[in-house]
């Protein structure tokens, strides 16, 4: 499975792609054991995207819709491929029931060589401007101490009465994507989990968004 992934990778690189949309890198993610929601379910409120390498960020060019009725899938995908006919509509379960959103990310310091970085996502990005940063590959045990710093261990605590978020799963899921960059940074040079959807304690954790920004072929960076 590993390699399958590498050579992936791999061929992605040699044809000289930069930005990998939501859809492909999900389904990379997901063997590396990060949790992505599920594709095409047969029931539940739906969110239809459109997943192109040309349009990194979707929300900002209206290419993304939420609690979508099965019946106008076909229509709205439709409209959504006059956008980028090379592009793919990725329809997903729509994640409820989060008490809280993480980012998590990877990417190559010049000092220290691989990190990954995690905090409150969405909007709280900018409010709590805090972010923890520690070496990747990262243990089970750090990550669980970085969800213990700060004030995001307060939203998974169970801030304002909402129940406590599955920290357990949170962890495990930055030790997967922090291993998944440093067993390929040679080829990736940025994973972007934003947002993670944090679910009450025990019903564990998934990736609603992700991107991969590969390294350019002719430099080797």
């Amino acid at each position: 499975m590993t390699a399958n992934v590498r050579k992936r990778l791999e061929q992605w690189v040699a044809e000289g792609r930069r930005v990998v949309h939501e859809a492909d890198a999900k389904a990379l993610l997901r063997l590396a054991g990060v949790p992505v929601p599920a594709r095409s379910p047969r029931a539940g409120r739906l969110a239809v995207k459109l997943a192109s390498d040309k349009y990194p960020h979707k929300s900002e060019h209206g290419l993304v819709h939420l609690d979508v009725a099965r019946r106008d899938v076909a229509k709205l995908s439709r409209q959504l491929q006059r956008k980028d006919p090379d592009g793919s509509v990725l329809v997903e379960r729509m994640v409820e029931g989060g008490v809280a959103e993480w980012i998590v990310g990877c990417k190559r310091d010049a000092t220290f060589g691989p990190v990954v970085v995690t905090g409150p996502g969405g909007v709280l990005v900018e409010l709590l401007d805090r972010a923890e940063v520690r070496l990747a590959p990262t243990s089970l045990k750090t990550a669980k101490a970085v969800l213990g710093n700060g004030p995001g261990a307060k939203l998974l605590n169970g801030a304002r009465g909402r129940p406590p978020g599955d920290r357990d799963a949170l962890a495990r899921l930055i030790v997967a994507a922090s291993k998944f960059f440093a067993r390929h940074q040679d080829l990736i040079e940025e994973i972007d989990l934003n947002p993670v959807i944090v679910l009450p304690k025990g019903q564990g954790v998934v990736a609603a968004d992700a991107m991969l920004v590969l390294r350019r072929k002719e430099t080797g960076k």
